[in-house]
């Protein structure tokens, strides 16, 4: 599974920029909301990466003796 990250960029004009890397599908956008919520800021421009559109695909591991009645 690859990692995800969140990258911020403060600017000399006080602008914020922020890109999620790893984080695949909508779930970039909870991203977003959390950034909103903890800096007080509004979001002026927002460009979506390819990832945006790709599906995040979830692994299990020691799935065993599952029934569904």
């Amino acid at each position: 599974m690859a990692k995800k990250q969140l990258k911020i960029k403060l600017l000399p004009n006080g602008e914020i920029q922020m890109q999620t890397v790893g984080v695949k599908g909508k779930k970039c956008l909870d991203y977003v909301e959390m950034l909103k919520l903890l800096a007080d800021v509004k979001i002026e421009k927002q460009e979506l990466t390819n990832e945006y559109y790709e599906q995040e695909t979830v692994e299990y591991n020691n799935v065993q003796d599952i029934t569904f009645e």
